[in-house]
């Protein structure tokens, strides 16, 4: 299994940078930042380039911040050249972790799982946190 990070500017960069720092290194992975100096083609054959490393050989993941975006746009457009690449948008830490997890396991990757990780990485840490002292409070009654 491969990973490719995609994203405006140093976001996916930093964000397998940041997934490193937690959990080690993460074999077959790379990020890529759509800078401001290039333009649709130059990612597209970035990215080209780091999808013919793997695909073929092995599942080839892609990740984009955001759908809609010239990342995510240059991602389904590679999509008709290689139809196995599998595209996720919506980039964030919990989801890189989750990957890293489940490749670390040797399991295949679940991509329900990626999704449901990154969903529940967003919370409202306010309402978290009034919400258990809420509980906390009915307890003592």
């Amino acid at each position: 299994m491969a990973l490719i990070l995609m994203s405006h500017g140093n976001m996916a960069i930093e964000t397998l940078k940041s997934a490193e720092l937690i959990i080690g290194d993460i074999p077959e992975s790379v990020a890529l930042g759509l800078q401001k100096s290039d333009g649709p083609e130059t990612l597209k054959a970035k990215v080209e380039t780091e999808i013919n490393k793997f695909y073929g050989k092995e599942q080839v993941y892609l990740i984009v911040d955001l759908l809609g975006g010239t990342p995510g746009n240059v991602a389904v457009n590679l999509t008709q050249e290689f139809p196995e690449l599998h595209v996720i948008s919506g980039l964030n830490l919990p989801m890189v972790i989750n990957y890293a997890n489940q490749k670390f396991i040797g399991s295949d990757i679940k991509i329900a799982d990626l999704l449901k990780e990154s969903k529940e990485g967003i919370v409202d840490v306010n309402d978290f946190l009034n919400s258990d002292s809420d509980d906390d409070d009915e307890e003592d009654e």
